[in-house]
């Protein structure tokens, strides 16, 4: 069986299993069935990781128009007619899908005898309806097949949502000017979409909508629908989804306000992208400004290109390559290997293995006679992981070139792939490489160094072997020298030398990554950024830092947990000394803050406006503010009944507090500065 073969197996599956489904109230028909856990629909992950957005297709020509587009379609020599054979099979079964919808929802209206269940019956039936005989022509409609096709895509309520203020605000204009619609219809429809995406369960969910923007003439594109998207999510107030909203320097200070509202009440919603700090540096790269102008970000926080890109990502481990320059290319032997979850506290359990190649000899530090030295030990076995890493892409960009299947649901909606007749990874739709390689914690890795630095080479609290031997046996008995690395100089306190070790490093990364390119001529996008710091803290022995084996390493470009002792001022100052603009796969930086500091007092809104704005002064590309109340956070661990509606953010998404594992809730709580 081939790849578009399997696909079509899985898909069709997943549709018999996708039951018909009209909400008891409002307006969104279709939805999920509950799946086992080893449903063998995990597979379809193969096709699509979920992490990007949808075309427009389904949204210009609507399902029977993309239909009718593939069948009257005269394709050359170079299409691939089994996919494009496979998009027609797809999207038929899809339009079968709506129509046995407008049916059901048809039957049931004649069958209730009360008045408004018979009007929001053949409201749900009159929008199928409509939906399968051509394009959306209402805001509701255009909703509606956006829903359609997100249940469709993913039989396990996953996915990337995208820029749908600006998918939808043609039809929602179209409408408004006629008189046909107003506000407060629209905030239902939100928040009934919202609802939704909760009823799917909450976390890492991949659930990420982008609101705002500029254009590619400099333009803010800030609509009604980004205002009402956000207003939606304040009065509806749970984790999905993940509200995202890309400002620059034209954008309105009314968007800027309500950003500053939303953020005053301590969800981390929105996280801010600033256009200024992004677009340059992807053109830079030869990202034409036209499609740098279209970025949001996937399931996370990495950039992609909305309806242009999809994405494949791995992840350096910037602090376990500070452990193994330490010893000589192996692991600390005091590490053992343990159990974790990955966020969820009702997610399974597994046991992680560092993807780092073990063995690669960079010198003996014991022997080294100076800072310099120990440091160029770790660019030597820094290069030799990074090169280690773009062998591996290489050999994925040439997979994707030749062979890899794209989901034909995701080809159908993307124009290229229906005017080409071909896979969207060669030359059906993609038309960005968008390749990845993100660096792990700059910020505990910098203060590694930076304890090396200060316990050997200045302050001789110990030498080089007696350091290693400290880490060995995980401080046991070493508690004085450990207490003088945890009392070091630290990354996100503003201090110049620890800073400067941080900006060193992440140009180095940055440097080796920007040197690849492909065959083809595909680079690779860096990103000063770590989605596994979780994993990273269970796979990386005592180091430099003061920090036990398991105890918490920094996210993305933000600081140790616990390490930032002077403000967010003086993290900001730490993080603006990064190539961060560099880092366009996405170089966040999280703010955690206090809730219940009388210096915040009555000042909070004016604070985070000041925060942001100075963020994007400063050339941060990504920022994320969260305030908490450290003695809330505590209670709803011990009792997680009387707080189930306690949202946090995690990394690149929003979740419960009480449904994340107790390593995840402990790491949360210790990031408050």
């Amino acid at each position: 069986m081939n790849g578009i073969e399997k696909y079509l197996e899985l898909f069709h599956e997943s549709m018999v299993k996708n039951q018909i489904f009209i909400p008891e109230l409002g307006v969104l028909a279709g939805g999920y069935t509950k799946y086992d856990k080893g449903s063998r629909l995990w597979e379809m992950f193969e096709y699509d990781n979920m992490h990007f957005p949808l075309g427009d297709a389904f949204f210009r020509y609507g399902i029977s128009g993309i239909i009718q587009k593939i069948e009257n379609t005269h394709y050359d020599k170079n299409a691939e007619k089994e996919y494009i054979s496979a998009v027609l099979e797809v999207y038929k079964e899809i339009l079968s899908y709506i129509e046995k919808h407008a049916v059901r929802a048809k039957k049931m209206s004649e069958e209730t005898s009360f008045i408004d269940e018979k009007i929001r019956l053949e409201e749900i039936s009159g929008n199928c309806e409509a939906l399968t005989k051509g394009r959306p022509e209402t805001f509701a409609q255009a909703l509606q097949l956006f829903w359609f096709m997100y249940v469709i895509r993913n039989p396990l309520g996953r996915g990337c949502i995208g820029r749908l203020d600006q998918r939808l605000f043609p039809f929602y204009e179209i409408e408004k000017k006629k008189g046909l619609l107003n506000n407060e219809k629209v905030l239902e429809l939100m928040k009934e979409f919202y609802r939704h995406l909760n009823e799917l369960g909450t976390g890492d969910t991949l659930r990420n909508l982008m609101l705002s923007g500029q254009d590619t003439n400099g333009y803010d594109e800030t609509n009604e629908l980004t205002y009402l998207f956000l207003e939606a999510y304040e009065k509806q107030g749970d984790a999905e989804p993940h509200l995202n909203v890309r400002l620059h320097k034209k954008s309105p200070e009314k968007l800027i306000r309500m950003c500053t509202h939303l953020l005053e009440t301590g969800k981390g919603q929105p996280t801010l992208y600033f256009d200024d700090n992004i677009i340059p540096a992807m053109e830079q790269t030869g990202i034409p400004h036209d499609l740098a102008c279209m970025y949001t970000n996937d399931g996370c926080t990495e950039t992609v290109i909305d309806g242009a890109s999809n994405i494949f990502f791995l992840q350096h481990e910037m602090v376990k390559t500070v452990e193994l320059t330490l010893f000589n290319g192996k692991e600390n032997p005091s590490i053992h290997p343990v159990k974790m979850k990955k966020s969820g506290k009702f997610g399974p359990a597994f046991e992680p293995r560092t993807a780092l190649v073990l063995g690669y000899e960079s010198g003996d530090v014991t022997k080294l006679e100076s800072f310099d030295e120990v440091y160029s030990a770790f660019e030597k076995q820094l290069t030799f992981q990074i090169q280690h890493w773009l062998q591996k892409i290489d050999r994925k960009i040439k997979e994707d070139e030749e062979n890899t299947v794209t989901s034909p649901l995701v080809g159908g909606s993307l124009r290229l792939c229906l005017e080409k007749g071909r896979d969207p990874l060669r030359g059906g739709g993609f038309q960005v490489g968008n390749y990845q390689l993100l660096s792990g914690s700059i910020g505990t890795a910098a203060d590694c160094l930076r304890g090396i630095q200060t316990a050997v080479f200045e302050n001789k609290w110990c030498t080089m072997k007696e350091l290693v031997a400290a880490l060995v046996c995980d401080f046991e008995g070493q508690e004085v020298l450990r207490q003088r690395l945890l009392h070091s100089p630290k990354y996100g306190n503003g201090d110049d030398r620890v800073d400067a070790i941080a900006a060193g490093l992440a140009s180095k990364f940055i440097e080796i990554v920007n040197g690849y390119r492909s065959e083809n001529g595909k680079c690779v996008w860096p990103g000063l950024y770590d989605i596994d710091f979780k994993i990273s803290a269970n796979i990386t022995g005592a180091s430099p830092d003061g920090r036990r084996f398991r105890d918490p390493i920094g996210e993305h470009c933000s600081p140790t947990p616990g390490m930032a002792k002077k403000g967010p001022t003086a993290i900001l100052e730490s993080a603006a000394r990064l190539p961060l603009r560099e880092g366009y796969a996405s170089s966040p930086l999280h703010l955690t803050l206090d809730k219940g500091s009388f210096i915040m007092g009555a000042e909070k809104e004016k604070i985070l406006y000041t925060l942001l704005s100075e963020a994007g002064e400063r050339g941060i590309p990504v920022l994320n503010i969260s305030m908490y109340c450290k003695e809330e956070l505590m209670e709803a661990k011990n009792h997680p009944e009387h707080y189930p509606d306690l949202v946090v953010r995690v990394w690149g998404f929003n979740a419960r507090f009480v449904e994340l594992d107790e390593e995840l809730q402990e790491h949360i709580i210790r990031r408050i500065s």
